[in-house]
């Protein structure tokens, strides 16, 4: 038996404070990704026909990095390089399912541009974003110009936030770098954050603080009448297959194959993960091939965890998932039915802040397949100097934070999910807010004249 599915697995989201200037008109620090049906009378015009433009409230148009990103007819990135079976899949086309995606703080005021510089454009759309509740983090409303040129288009932004070094496999920008684990592209080796400079320095060599030693992830099955199947990072193959690198985002492409031992099936599944100035993006679809509570004994579970540098116990963590707990000297997890429709996490020191948020699919509330946030008070070294190479369960692997699944909890199946994990380099409460709020954000485009 085999399966071949798509799976964005459990990742990061990382959201630091940006130390570009700030327009007044700001609405937010994080992305902003629309799809093309959200502003469907925008697409149908060849790609590099478009330009991103907002207003500097006195008419002039002042053009800012965007990306279109093509996603093909059956759901996946076009991504140009390493040789991926997606990279011809594109038509160069905006069509209603490929993506736009600029930053928040690109946004200006909702005010049509009388000046273009270069030359008027042959359509202008307006997006205008609006928040439905009041923004703690920035303004209540914005919009940026997306302009169509038939014929001489203007020169793009040459402002770049993301950078995608192959050779040291690290994703680097101007908040935050990610170091890829090259013996398995699922995790990572080490996740630094910048430390901010001064305001409007953008000269000096930036310094670096460790944030995260390593990430990495554990399964046990506990199969009924047959045996106990143990996996980690390190007993899967995995490669980059393709990428991407825009000035917006970087998108990767992750392959990766595991067998079940002694059982006839092969699982083969990739992730596509994008990697934006101060985020991570990744909506999951997660392939369970077992049913929970007919083939597994309970203390069947997986984690994905990561050795913070931080002892969690010196961090203020509040959150509404339910804590991991184990109620027998076998390990049998305790789980519980789900209450939320998202579930989050902050942890705040005096000059940080992290924020998770993960939504499971409907399917996996009602079964009670929720997370459950384990935490163990220890520094982050101490907990990769329990041999980081062969991870193992909570409490002896290289992990002092993690995510906990019950595999019972599971059916047999395919399971959708989001998960987002963010960094803030200072305590900036209305920032946290700001950002739980994004869902309610409303898009509305309209042609001008």
């Amino acid at each position: 038996m085999k399966a071949a599915v798509p799976v964005s697995c459990i990742g990061l989201l990382f959201w630091f404070a940006s130390w570009i200037p700030r327009a007044a008109a700001t609405i937010h620090t994080s992305p902003v990704v629309i799809q093309g049906s959200r502003i469907i009378q925008t697409t149908q015009y060849p790609l590099d026909s478009y330009r991103l433009f907002k207003s500097d409230g006195k008419g002039n148009a002042v053009p800012i990095p965007f990306q279109i990103d093509e996603i093909n007819s059956w759901g996946d990135y076009v991504l140009p390089e390493g040789g991926s079976v997606t990279a011809k899949t594109g038509n160069g086309v905006f069509d209603i399912q490929d993506e736009l995606s600029f930053m928040g703080d690109d946004v200006g005021p909702v005010k049509m541009p009388d000046h273009w510089g270069q030359g008027k454009p042959a359509l202008t759309f307006e997006i205008i974003l609006t928040s439905t509740i009041k923004n703690p983090a920035g303004d209540q409303q914005g919009a940026v110009y997306l302009a169509v040129f038939f014929k001489n288009p203007p020169p793009l932004s040459d402002r770049k936030y993301v950078n995608f070094d192959i050779s040291q496999a690290e994703v680097t920008t101007s908040r935050y770098r990610y170091g890829f684990d090259k013996k398995n592209w699922l995790v990572a080796r080490r996740i630094d954050m910048r430390i901010p400079t001064p305001q409007g320095d953008m000269t000096s060599k930036p310094d670096w603080t460790p944030l995260i030693e390593s990430t990495t992830f554990y399964m046990r099955a506990d199969l009924k009448y047959f045996l106990t199947i143990n996996a980690s990072h390190r007993s899967i193959n995995s490669e980059l297959e393709a990428f991407k690198v825009g000035p917006i985002r970087s998108i990767t492409r992750i392959s990766f194959h595991y067998s079940f031992l002694k059982l006839n099936f092969e699982l083969g599944m990739y992730t596509e993960v994008s990697f934006f100035p101060n985020a991570v993006y990744l909506p999951a679809i997660l392939y369970n091939p077992l049913e929970g509570k007919k083939a597994l004994n309970g203390g069947s579970g997986f984690y994905y965890g990561m050795a913070m540098r931080d002892n969690p116990g010196d961090l203020n963590i509040k959150t509404n998932m339910p804590p991991y707990q184990i109620n027998s000297h076998k390990g049998i997890f305790k789980s519980e039915s789900a209450s939320e429709n998202n579930y989050w996490i902050t942890a705040s020191a005096k000059d940080r802040m992290l924020y998770v948020e993960l939504t499971p699919s409907v399917d996996m509330k009602l079964r009670g397949a929720i997370p459950h946030l384990y935490q163990e008070h220890i520094l982050g070294r101490d907990a990769v100097s329990r041999n980081r190479e062969e991870p193992g369960p909570l409490g002896e692997g290289p992990v002092n934070m993690a995510l906990y699944f019950d595999m019972t909890r599971f059916n047999e199946g395919e399971h959708s999910m989001s998960f987002r994990l963010y960094f803030e380099n200072l305590n900036a409460p209305d920032r946290l807010a700001g950002f739980k709020n994004l869902a309610t954000w409303l898009v509305e485009s309209r042609r001008l004249p």
